[in-house]
């Protein structure tokens, strides 16, 4: 059961992941924030690691 919570967990975390990138993109595209603001957030979250637990 807890190895189950920890997938569906991890699976959320990935989702979560994806789409602060593609906000992150979006945001960009349409002149929210600067290129070196787009790129401080993109390491952000590229090395947002996601629990295991």
């Amino acid at each position: 059961m807890s190895e189950q919570k920890s997938n569906e967990q991890r699976r959320k975390e990935a989702a979560a992941k994806i789409w602060l990138s593609y906000y992150n993109k979006v945001l960009y595209e349409k002149g929210a924030i600067t290129e070196r603001e787009r790129n401080r957030m993109a390491l952000k979250i590229d090395s947002w690691k996601i629990t295991m637990t």
